[in-house]
């Protein structure tokens, strides 16, 4: 029998991320974890936020500060605001003398990234980064595959991040993450996932690598005849393009094709289901309990669209904010395209593809070794591993899905539970330190400076 008291942990930042991933899970094992305090400064957030987890209004706050000012009340604080607002109350809160488990990137500045290993070092705090893939079953079983030396060598690995068309234009062009000065560059927000997987999978540090990319399509020029600023003002193309805006959070038409592609068994059948008769799965919800996932599916893209999980509040949203704009008619700056070569110091080359025009959403990756090749893709709706050997010319496949309902592939669950371990056992059970998630962020910003300087660069200029 588990005696051990739940880890108690303050939130700051109760925005997608905060309350849906991590504040969802506290709420379905409150045997592991329990949020007390919340600081955020959107009311409602704040005030939805400390409702769900039963927090007293004298441990609800409208800023870090304030709450980090109480001292120490709790194990652990988990940071969740906005890229650039991560550095300061990470600081505070290790200072303060909690473990901190901070959202990625762990900073948009280098500096900061290096100051934040610092600090956690200095204050013999636990500080984990947000690298949910390391905890999905699908990289977890690439992983295992490439140790068991089936594959041999690893030669070559291409690797890409497919964002699909609506998540390009939801997250980096019309959302938090378009503009370069306001976020950061795309192939750190979106990417440092993805270095970091890299480093996993091999087990070693790039020695250099190289960058191309640019932003090709999300621009003023592009627009379709007498686009008008927003979807919802009448456009002429709002039959055939496919960024706009009902299309994309009304009707979630992509989300689900997405979804189904990837998906398994029941899953894949319901959505099947659901895109081409509405209809019926609504009125078997009541029967088929399971179906309200998607007949009732209220979160990303929409939760971040709208405050309020209503068809009213996301018509007044997609009418008045920033999720209804003409894609063309953005403030969008980040690029759309972008390639990095690396050399790893075995001798290994990786690319990474990373673009926001994919049909599917969904990560692919091909290892080529001395023994064998593996293929894989990992989606929305779940994933696929194929190793294929030399000289049997055997395959075998494995399926890489997760628990119904479990974020990134069940990264989230997978994180979460990792977490909770890790404190309760000094970090024993971290599948990644800080230093560890330092230098895949390095890796990020060497490849903008790659990128932007037409060069090769060092790891070692980085480190």
């Amino acid at each position: 029998m588990n005696t051990q008291k739940p880890v108690t942990a303050i939130l700051i930042g109760a925005g997608q991320r905060g309350a849906e991933a991590y504040g969802s899970y506290a709420l379905q094992y409150p045997e592991q974890i329990r949020f007390i305090a919340v600081a955020e400064p959107d009311l409602e957030r704040r005030k939805r936020f400390a409702k769900a987890h039963h927090i007293s209004e004298e441990n609800t706050f409208a800023s870090w500060e304030e709450l980090l000012s109480r001292g120490k009340f709790a194990d652990a604080a988990f940071v969740t605001t906005q890229d650039q607002q991560h550095t300061a109350p990470a600081v505070s809160a290790m200072q303060a003398g909690y473990h901190v488990l901070l959202e990625k990137p762990m900073a948009v500045i280098e500096r900061e990234c290096k100051l934040l290993v610092e600090v956690a070092r200095q204050t013999n705090r636990q500080l984990h980064i947000c690298h949910v893939l390391r905890y999905t079953p699908h990289f977890q079983k690439m992983n295992e595959i490439i140790q068991s030396g089936v594959l041999g060598d690893i030669i070559d690995i291409a690797h890409r991040e497919n964002v699909s068309y609506w998540h390009m234009a939801h997250s980096f062009v019309r959302g938090n993450w378009n503009n370069e000065a306001k976020s950061s560059p795309m192939i750190l927000a979106k990417c440092c996932h993805d270095f970091d997987i890299l480093l996993w999978l091999l087990g070693e540090r790039c020695i250099h690598l190289s960058s191309i990319g640019s932003l090709a399509h999300f621009r003023p020029e592009n627009a379709p005849p007498g686009a008008p600023e927003r979807c919802l003002d009448g456009c002429p193309a709002a039959d055939t393009c496919p960024y706009e805006a009902n299309f994309i959070y009304t009707h979630l038409i992509p989300l689900w094709h997405s979804f189904g592609e990837t998906a398994h068994g029941f899953n894949r059948i319901a959505v099947a289901a659901h895109q081409k008769y509405p209809a019926l799965t609504r009125a078997l919800t009541p029967i088929i309990p399971s179906l309200r996932q998607i007949t009732g599916y209220w979160g990303w893209p929409r939760s971040v669209a709208a405050k309020e999980p209503t068809m009213e509040s996301l018509q007044e949203a997609l009418q008045t904010g920033p999720y209804g704009l003409c894609v063309y008619r953005c403030d969008n700056d980040v690029v759309d395209h972008q390639v990095v070569s690396m050399m790893f110091e075995s001798g290994t080359t990786v690319t990474l593809t990373m673009h926001g025009h994919s049909n599917i959403e969904g990560r692919s990756t091909r290892i080529e070794g001395t023994r064998g090749q593996l293929e894989a893709f990992f989606g929305i709706g779940g994933g696929w591993i194929e190793v294929r050997q030399h000289r049997s010319g055997s395959s075998k496949r494995y399926t890489t899905g997760s628990s119904e309902g479990h974020g990134h592939g069940g990264g989230d669950q997978g994180l979460m539970n990792a977490f909770v371990k890790s404190l309760n056992n000094a970090g024993e059970q971290a599948l990644t330190t800080a230093d560890q998630s330092l230098e895949s962020h390095l890796m990020a910003f060497a490849a903008e400076k790659a990128r932007l300087e037409e060069r090769v660069v060092r790891m070692d200029e980085m480190r």
